[in-house]
């Protein structure tokens, strides 16, 4: 099976301190679902959702949307994968999961933090330990910094990043205020058996409203294609 994912932690759908005072939360839905469409991901994976979660015409939500530490999560699936009723979790409050085939695919949002390392390897820990499937694709706002990944490697699983940082303030201006870095928050791990190929990050100013280029978020949707390994 070959899986398209896209994964975006949208930020609580509120607006960029570089968007029109006009931009409202509706406007940021429907941009939602035209890149979700642009890209045709099979499954979409997305985090710090107000309660709303976005309307996507050819998608399916399933399961359930938790409230993780900030915000919820949801997991939306392309109608056609829906023909028989996939399975799905939940994994503390941190993850939903759902099953298609013999791919488990967890929506994360991880504990936030530089020195919250310990408990972001407990929490993948505890999703490899709970899944239903051999394969496993553990994405979206992983919190991880790059010097986690040896022992996230550890656990049995791969990680490779995405090519190019998924979160950069140098960049975006969502927040008014904060430092200026790069990162590689919104992520992906799999396990041994699959393999990740055709990576992208929505890292290009493709907004201009009323003479403002603006992002919908803080994060940077991102996402790539999973099959099993050759």
């Amino acid at each position: 099976m070959e899986i398209s994912f896209l994964t975006w932690n949208l930020a609580l759908m509120t607006r960029s301190a570089q968007a029109p005072q006009h931009w409202e939360m509706y406007n940021t839905e429907a941009y939602v679902a035209d890149t979700v469409i642009k890209h045709s991901a099979d499954v979409v994976l997305l985090q710090e959702l107000p309660g709303l979660v976005p309307y996507v015409p050819t998608h399916s939500m399933v399961g359930p949307n938790p409230k993780t530490h900030s915000g919820n999560l949801a997991i939306l699936v392309k109608h056609e994968l829906m023909t028989d009723e996939p399975r799905w979790a939940t994994v503390g409050s941190f993850a939903s999961t759902v099953t298609l085939g013999d791919l488990t695919i967890a929506n994360v949002h991880l504990e936030p933090g530089r020195g919250a390392d310990s408990t972001r390897l407990s929490q993948i820990r505890q999703i490899i330990e709970q899944r239903p499937s051999e394969g496993l694709l553990i994405a979206g706002d992983t919190n991880t910094r790059v010097s986690e990944t040896e022992a996230i490697g550890e656990l049995g699983l791969k990680t490779q990043r995405p090519p190019r940082p998924t979160w950069n303030s140098k960049v975006n201006k969502f927040n008014q205020t904060g430092a200026e870095f790069s990162a590689y928050f919104s992520r992906w791990f799999v396990s041994s058996n699959l393999d990740v190929t055709k990576p992208w990050v929505g890292d290009k100013h493709d907004l201009d409203v009323s003479g403002k280029k603006f992002f919908v978020s803080d994060h940077f949707a991102c996402g790539a294609t999973v099959s099993a390994a050759s």
